[in-house]
Order: C-alpha cells, then structure tokens, then sequence
C-alpha cells in the first residue's frame, strides 16, 4: 500500500487472526468514527478469502455497501492480488484457489441462505435484530465459525450485547478479543494539525454523550436536547446570498386532524448548514377528503429541480397512493420531478438517521424563530427518551402535542433528498 500502517493497526489484525486457535472464534473492533475499522477489517477478510475460505460481509443497509465495494475493488488493485482473481463483481470475489467475499446487506431474506466460513457484520449497532439472528444458520458446513464484529459504539444495540459477552470471555481466555481505539490514539487522525482543529470545533458543537460515543469507543445514554447547535435569529442578507441558487429540499408529515405539515430548507452549498425556509400547513383532511387544490399546493416543493420526502408506512399509506393516483390523473408532467416516500418504522430508524446525520456532521440549523415559530420550538424542544427501549436511541414523543413541523422537517433533510451530499471524515490515501 501507498501508506505505512500505525502499528497499532497490525496488532489489531494479528490479535484477530489469532482468535483462530481459541475455542469459539469471534472478534470485535470497536473504533473511533474514522479509525479505518471497515480497510482494516477487508483486509483481513481479503486474506483469508485468499487462503481459500469463503466468507460474508454484511453491512447494517444498503447505503454502507459503497465504502466495502471500493475497499475490496482498491486493495485487490493495489496488490498482487490482482493477478489471483477468478470473478470479480462489484459485491463480490472469487480467488483461483477457490476463496470466495461476498457484500451483503443485512436483512431477513439475504440473511437465511448463504453458507460461509466467516462472517463479518460492519457497523452492527445498525443491524436489524431477526436479520441478524437468521444468520445462524451460515455456520453449517463449516468448522471454522469465525466472526468479527466491527462499529462504533450504541447503547441498546446488538452491538453492545456482544461487547459485553466478548469483555467477559477476554476473562475466561486470557487474549484480548475486543479491539479498541480512540480518536486521540490514531495519530493520522489527531496528530495532523488541520484534522485536531476541526476536530475540536465539532466537540464544542456536539453532545458531549454523542461526542464519546462516535469518537471515545463509550456506549453512552443519549440525553439532553437533540440539536445543540441551533440559530434562531433573523436571517442575515449574506445567509440568504448563500442559498440562493440552492434547490428547495422539502418534506410532508401527514396529519388529517392538525392538517398536514410541509417544511422546506436549504442546504448552504459546503453542506455545513441547513436554512428552514417555510412551514406550510396544507390543511386538514383524510386522503379521501383530499382535493386537486391540496395537491397543487404540493406540487412546486417536487418539481423544477425541487426535491420533496413525504410521509409513508402505517396510516400514511392512504395519503401516498392519493398522492400517486392523482399524479396519474391530472397527467402532471412539470419538469423534474423529484418526490420520494419515506416509511417510518416503529423503531424510528429512518428518523434517527436524519438526526443523527446532523449531530454527527456538525450541521448548523437555521430557522428564523419569528418567520417559522412552529418549526423553531418543534426543534427547540426535541429531547432524547432516556427510557426508551429497544436497540436504537430515540427521540422521546409528546402524545398530547406531537411535534409534526419536526417530522416534517427531519422528511426535508433525510438521506432520500440528500442523495448528492457527501461528507466524509474517513482517511484519504
């Protein structure tokens, strides 16, 4: 490779790969948000692929297989592995000496079938509890029964159970198991000037129990407010001079009672921040009772190079399919259309995934408390539920006055409107 490797790296591999000779075969790496767990983790699975075992890479969703498929793509480039391929695809490999890597997301179906020798579950506190309980069945025809657990670090999660069975087996086999690194312990990380500086700028910005979790390996309690790094001022001209040539990024939270909440933003062109620049309430109504007005009221926010998430799943099914037929009813061909439907599980997932982006990226938001003051105190008063259950943090909900502005909004700034945003705090080469 073009780099040298800490040599806390190669330890980490080496402890790994000795896990080989232990009764039950399973590791984890438990990394700093950028500590290189995921190029780390398909070397070690491009060796043993090489050495003729076949294994199973799994990522929690489909959006993590793209960093696995240039890993594996790059590092067979790099090295005199190129010249020991039988078949390559994008999600898979197959060695002349008969080993085999295979790219899989996680879920119920793809999870049942395949055989394997090891089996590796990248950032598993994102993994679907069923999905990952029908990978047992992968072990059948073989002996070697190696696992590598590879994520940052969540409370409640598949994860964190493993953490602490792992921990407690270090005790009865006396070898490390769990590898660990923090931010301060990678040196390509923390000891380049430029990289401390921005570092540092997050932490001030950041929950502090987020802050240990993404980068201090610590499975933490969410608590507190949820957007820490909020202004609610009036917009200044040079803001607006920023986003003016920005697309409107929209989302809709259906609601037939309270009436059905659009809020639309911007994104500043370094993505660095988010500008909430309405909140409509389209009006009240059950989808049988919605009308061709109610739609031309919508129908700007998807069109003309706009992009627009709405509410789907449950009880909002009825709103999507009037949505869809009434499109196909009028004939609407405005130029560009860009609309998606969103479900949101019970487990909230796709919710938390807005929130997290946010917090995890830094991202300023902007909403101007006098223009949009629903908008401001839906995000002003989001809080963590410290009770919650399950494997996933999530945002504690008020029956009697759910926040649907807020809904609304995390729909505008979820990952389907933001399929041309990349952000990384990985290591280049």
């Amino acid at each position: 490779m073009p780099y040298e490797h800490e040599e806390w790296q190669i330890e980490h591999m080496e402890g790994a790969l000795r896990a080989l000779t232990l009764p039950i075969r399973e590791i984890m790496m438990i990394r700093t948000r950028g500590g290189s767990k995921t190029q780390d983790t398909m070397k070690l699975c491009l060796y043993l692929t090489y050495l003729g075992f076949e294994g199973i890479y799994f990522t929690a969703n489909s959006s993590q297989l793209e960093r696995p498929k240039i890993y594996m793509k790059d590092l067979i480039r790099r090295s005199f592995l190129k010249w020991c391929v039988d078949e390559q695809r994008k999600e898979a490999v197959e060695f002349i000496g008969s080993g085999r890597l295979e790219l899989i997301n996680l879920t119920e179906g793809k999870a049942i079938s395949p055989r394997a020798d090891f089996i590796i579950f990248d950032e598993e506190r994102k993994a679907d509890p069923d999905a990952y309980d029908n990978t047992q069945g992968i072990f059948a025809d073989t002996s070697m029964l190696f696992t590598i657990h590879i994520s940052t670090p969540e409370k409640h999660s598949i994860f964190e159970d493993n953490h602490e069975t792992l921990k407690r087996r270090e005790l009865e086999y006396g070898e490390p198991l769990v590898f660990e690194r923090q931010l301060y312990d990678v040196s390509y990380l923390w000891d380049d000037p430029n990289r401390r500086a921005r570092y540092l700028e997050l932490k001030k910005k950041l929950p502090g129990w987020f802050w240990r979790q993404e980068f201090e390996c610590s499975f933490e309690l969410p608590s507190g407010a949820v957007f820490q790094d909020v202004i609610y001022e009036p917009y200044t001209d040079e803001l607006m001079k920023l986003v003016e040539s920005q697309d409107y990024c929209s989302g809709i939270d259906w609601n037939p009672a309270a009436g059905h909440c659009l809020s639309c933003v911007k994104w500043l062109p370094d993505y660095s921040g988010v500008v909430v620049m309405k909140e409509i309430n389209l009006g009240a109504g059950y989808a049988i009772e919605l009308t061709d007005t109610m739609f031309h009221k919508i129908a700007p926010w998807f069109t003309n190079g706009n992009k627009l998430v709405i509410e789907d799943g449950g009880i909002n099914i009825p709103y999507v399919k009037w949505f869809k037929e009434i499109i196909n009813k009028l004939r609407f061909s405005w130029h560009n259309q860009r609309w998606y439907p969103e479900e949101w599980d019970s487990q909230d997932v796709a919710k938390m995934a807005a929130c997290t982006y946010i917090i995890q990226h830094g991202i300023t938001i902007y909403v101007d408390k006098m223009r949009f003051p629903e908008t401001a105190k839906c995000i002003e008063e989001a809080h963590w539920d410290e009770d919650a259950k399950g494997s996933n943090p999530k945002l504690a909900k008020d029956k009697a006055n759910s926040p649907h502005f807020l809904d609304a909004f995390l729909h505008a700034i979820s990952e389907k409107n933001r399929d041309d945003i990349q952000i990384e705090m990985s290591r280049f080469y």
